[in-house]
């Protein structure tokens, strides 16, 4: 077991650079809209407004989990504005928190009904604190194993930092019924100001950008049949993920009901598999993360649970058909 800690606490640390966390990574990425691409905020047909939330568990088998909270509303306005704002919270193992909540709007510049071509920005706050009680140092170790409660020797007088956080988008979007194939494609930048992260102070240590590139297609196979194949590239600092697969989507009692899945692999870290049903304007999804990292052999292959609420609906109370994706 303190084998698994230590390794558990090298991996938030270390393997972080020192006290540098690269940010929370969804597998169900494409149900948090808002936190993919500022630029889809409010882009969305036949609703008014969108609610997500997602929940995420990794790695629990080395004793402590890596746990990922998320929740998002924006709101369309004529399909050419949308508002919105979210929440998101990583907690990993206990050792070091990061917590991110701000607001965010995009503006489609596009008059066309077929395609939307939006631009937009998100304006946050950032909170990075670490728990010192987790931590433990070579001046608490005897003889065979780390003792916590020897003293440790350090000194520090703060372990947080809040920052501002500032990101930026593009998305396009093909909405043409008559097509067989809509493309879409996104590109965004996140901690654009790279503000200094520095928990204990000792060293400047600016928080890298984040580069995102998300694309693919929603394929119209039959009535009621369709299949999306995508894929996502993102990159910060020297740490880089790519994740592609292929969801689909097959429609139930007129559309009322529905039911959605897929498969995807993250380069050289999962296979992901999800499954997921629709209710009138809600979608639920979970999916579950078989561990094909390095850490495999601790993990036991076990990797990690996510699940995914998304609704969207009208403020007039008002019944629409939905005729939009939550993926």
């Amino acid at each position: 077991m303190q084998t698994k800690i230590s390794l558990l606490l090298a991996v938030t640390l270390f393997g972080a650079g020192a006290l540098r966390a690269q940010d929370a990574q969804l597998s169900q990425y494409e149900a948090a809209a808002v936190m993919l691409n500022p630029g889809l905020t409010g882009m969305f047909e036949n609703s008014d407004f969108r609610v997500s939330s997602n929940l995420r568990s990794q790695w629990s088998s080395l004793g402590n989990n890596f746990l990922t909270t998320a929740f998002a509303v924006d709101m369309s306005k004529d399909r050419q504005y949308g508002f919105g704002a979210y929440l998101n919270n990583y907690n990993m193992a206990g050792t070091m928190n990061n917590f991110t909540a701000g607001i965010t709007g995009a503006y489609n510049v596009s008059s066309s009904k077929n395609y939307t071509l939006s631009a937009g920005v998100n304006l946050g706050l950032i909170y990075k604190k670490v728990n010192d009680d987790k931590l433990v140092w070579d001046a608490q170790y005897d003889r065979d194993h780390f003792d916590s409660d020897l003293p440790s020797g350090e000194l520090f007088q703060k372990m947080g930092r809040l920052m501002p956080d500032l990101g930026v988008g593009v998305a396009y979007r093909s909405t043409n019924r008559n097509k067989m194939v809509n493309p879409f494609g996104n590109f965004a930048l996140f901690h654009v100001t790279t503000p200094d992260e520095s928990i204990f102070r000792t060293e400047e240590s600016d928080l890298p950008i984040r580069y995102s590139v998300n694309a693919g297609a929603r394929i119209a196979v039959n009535e009621g049949v369709d299949i999306i194949p995508q894929g996502l590239f993102m990159r910060q600092g020297a740490d880089q993920q790519v994740q592609v697969g292929v969801m689909g989507q097959v429609a139930l009692m007129n559309g009322i009901y529905g039911v959605v899945g897929g498969a995807s692999y993250r380069l050289n870290d999962a296979i992901i598999a999800q499954l997921g049903i629709k209710h009138g304007n809600n979608y639920y999804r979970v999916s579950y993360d078989v561990n094909t990292s390095p850490l495999r052999s601790y993990t036991h292959n076990n990797g990690a649970f996510e699940f995914s609420i998304v609704y969207m609906g009208t403020v007039s109370g008002r019944a629409r058909r939905m005729t939009s994706s939550a993926f």
